[in-house]
């Protein structure tokens, strides 16, 4: 992961004036910690802070070639090794930009472009600007504007300046001599929701934004896959009465929802061996001398989950065997207990999936990290750092996911009572799960509450679910990426690739939930399927828990929505 910044001012002379802040060069160097590079030019500032994965030596950003800059921050897995010739995708990424003479020659270039990313981009002859986060905002970019300045960064800090985080609605593009008027090349036809986007943009910066060609990538289409399946959980579960292990062995047994997780489980194993396997051969503490090591160079959070539990035994497939593997598992200071515990139910739920994966998985070296974080430790890193890298998101939800995700990324703990720190370069997550699958209680609750018939309250499940991806980007993954990366660590989200999503998103919601089932083993039904199928056991019938609830970080005496005192 990377960290890129850019910065035009409404005056040249001016335009040293950002990266002063100590606190900005901080949080954007801590995602790149490989190599940096900050380029001052008549028209603005570019820099780059590179966390290095691909390609056989680090490409220093920003790329300058002919009249393009270029700062690119994720990741393009799909690209024939023949094309790379041991290049970075960066550096290739730019070759190919360089080719596009035209908007036109842009926007099909970006049809076909697949993975996480953010990027920059500037024309030098033209003057044009460049940005944009990927169809399903994987990776942070966020967008600052006030009269002297336009910041668009990967991350910023608590300032005086208006800021968002850029929509993944699709390409950006303005003229810095005219810089009110923007037009955006979208990644499909707007509806309703996305426009209230752009308004808000537009009303916070006092812009106008003007849409022209549709990009129309294939996956943004769920009708592309041609087999369509009939089964539905609801009809095949409602008359069965039956402990719910063997309930799942009769669905199991169904030749759809077989040829159904067969697809799926192509499309996963696709995308989690891309993601554990584009990187360096070196971990973190070899990196600098080169050497090669068996230490872990991918972690995985780890609640014992079902998700996480998924992704692990599919790491384990694509990883070498020589390599060990991080489990990393993050535990709170209660607030109210007299007495000190860490065995909190995600600590707890997370030993019993870690004995389960070893004897599922038994010539892995496993690496399970417990980190313990105090009521202090969390407040101090809220008060100085934290807040920083959750803005603009300013919420106490955000912040307890945050500060959550941060510290468990931080892989400072104990591995069998001795103080261990991760190697890991990259992080593994389920992000997308919940929502691809009906993970929420609010799922639940759209069909016991609908008043109408099972037709009707299915489809109120399917809307809410649609809901939910929607607005998964501004809900969780940017901040999620700019917590995580803040430790110099890449998080990947295997569920959240273009063919996975795809392929589940064509699925009827009631052939990926089904809220008729006990103890909550309907929710992500046809994950959990896919679990039994792997042969999990504990996590697939372990009741879903929120990080912020799991690890005990949340207090209880606080709103979700309520906004956080330490963000403003």
């Amino acid at each position: 992961m990377c960290g890129i910044f850019c910065c035009i001012s409404a005056w040249k002379e001016d335009n040293h004036y950002c990266l002063e802040n100590e606190v900005l060069c901080t949080v954007l160097r801590n995602r790149g910690p490989d190599a940096e590079n900050i380029l001052k030019t008549s028209d603005g500032i570019f820099a780059g802070f590179v966390l290095w994965h691909q390609g056989a030596e680090i490409c220093f950003q920003p790329i300058v070639l002919n009249n393009i800059i270029l700062l690119f921050n994720g990741d393009i897995f799909k690209i024939n090794s023949k094309d790379l010739n041991n290049e970075s995708d960066s550096n290739w990424l730019s070759t190919q930009l360089g080719n596009c003479q035209s908007d036109k020659h842009l926007i099909n270039f970006f049809k076909k472009l697949e993975g996480p990313f953010s990027i920059i981009m500037y024309n030098k002859g033209s003057k044009d600007l460049y940005f944009a986060r990927d169809s399903m905002g994987r990776n942070s970019l966020i967008v600052e504007k006030n009269e002297e300045h336009l910041c668009i960064l990967s991350v910023s800090s608590l300032s005086n300046k208006k800021a968002i985080e850029l929509p993944p609605l699709g390409i950006f593009k303005l003229n810095i001599e005219d810089s009110d008027n923007w037009t955006l090349f979208p990644w499909v036809g707007l509806d309703d929701e996305q426009n209230g986007y752009i308004r808000v943009m537009e009303e916070t910066f006092n812009i106008n934004i003007e849409c022209q060609d549709i990009i129309e990538s294939p996956w943004l289409h769920n009708q592309a896959f041609a087999k369509e399946f009939s089964f539905n959980f609801y009809d095949m579960v409602k008359n069965l009465d039956m402990p719910v292990q063997e309930l799942f062995n009769i669905l199991l047994k169904n030749d759809e929802v077989v040829s159904a997780l067969d697809m799926f489980s192509a499309l996963l194993n696709e995308s989690v061996k891309s993601r554990v396997q584009t990187t360096t051969e070196y971990c973190r503490d070899c990196i600098n001398h080169r050497e090669f090591c068996n230490h872990s160079k991918v972690a995985i959070l780890y609640s014992g989950g079902i998700d996480c539990s998924v992704l692990a035994v599919l790491a384990d497939k694509y990883i070498d065997k020589s390599d060990s593997i991080d489990l990393i598992n993050v535990a709170f200071e209660a607030i109210s207990s007299s007495e000190q515990t860490w065995d909190v139910p995600d600590r707890l739920s997370a030993r019993s999936s870690y004995e389960e994966l070893k004897l599922l998985c038994p010539l892995r070296k496993w690496n399970f990290i417990e980190v313990n974080v105090t009521r202090k430790e969390l407040l101090d890193k809220l008060s100085t750092h934290l807040k920083h890298l959750i803005y603009p998101l300013n919420t106490v939800l955000d912040e307890s996911i945050g500060s959550a995700f941060w510290f468990a990324a931080q892989g400072k703990g104990y591995v069998d009572q001795r103080a261990w720190t991760s190697t890991a370069r990259v992080i593994i997550v389920g992000s997308g799960a919940d929502e691809l699958f009906g993970g929420y209680m609010r799922h639940r609750k759209a069909y016991t509450q609908c008043q109408g018939d099972d037709k009707a309250k299915q489809l109120n499940v399917h809307k809410e679910m649609e809901r939910d991806w929607k607005r998964i980007f501004s809900r969780n993954l940017a901040r999620d990426d700019r917590v995580i990366s803040d430790t110099g660590r890449t998080p990947r989200s295997p569920f959240i690739e273009e063919h996975v999503v795809q392929f589940v998103r064509s699925l009827k919601s009631s052939q990926r939930c089904c809220f008729l089932l006990p103890d909550d083993n309907g929710s992500k039904l046809f994950l959990r399927l896919y679990a039994q199928h792997l042969g999990l056991r504990f996590s697939t019938f372990l009741r879903k828990r929120a990080i912020q609830f799991g690890s005990k970080i949340a207090n209880k005496n606080q709103k979700a929505t309520d906004i956080s005192t330490y963000i403003k």
